[in-house]
C-alpha cells in the first residue's frame, strides 16, 4: 500500500511539472497594431515610396582636333617640266575697244609634262589672286577673257593684271621647281593707277584647298613659293583655319588638313618672316572658304558663264 501511494506523490509531481511548462511564460507575448481595414474589406498594405532618378543621356564624344600634317613631293619621272608664257611679252597693252568681245589669247609652252583631260595633269591658271583655273590644253591659245568668264563668272576686267601659271598634278599637287613656274603682268584696255608688283620679291601663291571636299577625306593644302625658301628658322608660310587653328609650315611640300568637319571652312595662308610678321606683296596673304560634304556635285558654271575648250571645271 505504501509504495502504491508514493507511486502516486511521483505520478503527481511529474504532472504538476508538465502543467506548468505548458503554462503561460514570463514573456508577454509580442502586440502588435490592428491592421486598417480598406473599404469593401480590403486589406491595404504600404509600400515605401523610392524615387527613380532618370539617367542621363550619354554624350557624344568629342570630335578629334582639326590639324595640319606634312606630307612629300610626288616625285618627278624623267626631266623636271619647263613653262614659259610666249605671248604677251611682260607689260603688255591689250586693247579691244573696238570689239569688247574679242579674245585676248595667250600663248605658253610646257615641257616634259603631258597634259590630260579631268583628272589628269593640268595646269594652274592664277588670275590676280582668285582661285586658280585648270587648264588642259596648250596646243592652242587660251583666250584669258573667254576662261574668266567661264569659270569665274564674271568678265576680264580693265586694269593691269597679273597672271601666274604651273603644272599640277590630277591630285592638284603642283609641280615645285622655280623653272615650271611663270609670272605674266599685263594691262587690259587702261591701266590700274598706282599698281605696284615686284616680280622678284618673295611671293605666295595659294593653290589648294578650293571648292568642295569629300567629308572624311583629308584635304590637300598646297601652295607654290618663289624667290625665298622655307625654313624653321626663315621664311614660313602661316596657316590659320576658322581663326580656331593655325600654324607654320617650314617646308615647301604638300600638307593635308584632317578632321573638318562637314560645312564652310575659311583657310588663310600668309607668307611670314623669321620675325613671323607678314611679308609685303600684294598676294602674300590669301583667304578661301572651301566646304565639306558627303558628297560633293559637279560645280554649276558661274551665272552667265559660256564655253570655255581649253579649261575644266574644278571645284575639288
Amino acid at each position: 500500500m505504501r509504495n502504491n501511494l508514493g507511486k502516486i506523490s511521483l505520478l503527481s509531481i511529474v504532472v504538476a511539472l508538465v502543467a506548468v511548462g505548458c503554462g503561460s511564460s514570463s514573456t508577454p507575448a509580442p502586440e502588435y497594431p490592428p491592421e486598417p481595414a480598406a473599404e469593401n474589406g480590403a486589406t491595404t498594405v504600404e509600400v515605401e515610396r523610392v524615387d527613380v532618378v532618370p539617367q542621363a543621356e550619354p554624350q557624344p564624344p568629342a570630335p578629334p582636333p582639326v590639324m595640319v600634317v606634312a606630307g612629300e613631293n610626288t616625285p618627278i619621272e624623267g626631266a623636271t617640266p619647263s613653262l614659259r608664257i610666249t605671248s604677251p611679252r611682260n607689260g603688255a597693252r591689250i586693247s579691244t575697244a573696238q570689239n569688247p568681245r574679242a579674245p585676248v589669247p595667250v600663248r605658253a609652252t610646257l615641257r616634259n609634262w603631258v597634259l590630260g583631260a579631268d583628272p589628269g595633269n593640268h595646269v594652274h591658271f592664277i588670275l590676280d589672286n582668285e582661285p586658280y583655273i585648270a587648264v588642259r590644253d596648250l596646243s592652242q591659245p587660251v583666250d584669258l577673257a573667254a576662261l574668266v568668264q567661264a569659270n569665274l563668272g564674271h568678265e576680264l576686267a580693265p586694269g593691269t593684271h597679273v597672271l601666274r601659271v604651273f603644272p599640277s598634278r590630277p591630285q592638284h599637287e603642283s609641280v615645285k621647281d622655280a623653272g615650271a613656274f611663270q609670272v605674266l603682268t599685263f594691262v587690259y584696255q587702261t591701266p590700274t593707277p598706282d599698281f605696284t608688283f615686284d616680280v622678284r620679291a618673295p611671293l605666295l601663291t595659294y593653290s589648294r584647298p578650293k571648292g568642295c571636299n569629300v567629308a572624311g577625306q583629308r584635304v590637300m593644302l598646297d601652295f607654290f613659293v618663289a624667290n625665298t625658301t622655307l625654313a624653321a628658322d626663315g621664311v614660313k608660310v602661316h596657316y590659320t583655319i576658322d581663326d580656331a587653328t593655325s600654324g607654320d609650315i617650314t617646308t615647301w611640300a604638300p600638307h593635308y588638313i584632317e578632321n573638318l568637319a562637314v560645312g564652310e571652312h575659311r583657310i588663310r595662308l600668309t607668307l611670314v618672316g623669321a620675325d613671323g610678321q607678314p611679308i609685303a606683296g600684294a598676294f602674300n596673304d590669301t583667304t578661301r572658304t572651301i566646304t565639306v560634304a558627303e558628297v560633293c556635285a559637279p560645280p554649276a558654271p558661274p551665272p552667265g558663264a559660256a564655253a570655255a575648250p581649253a579649261a575644266g571645271h574644278d571645284g575639288h
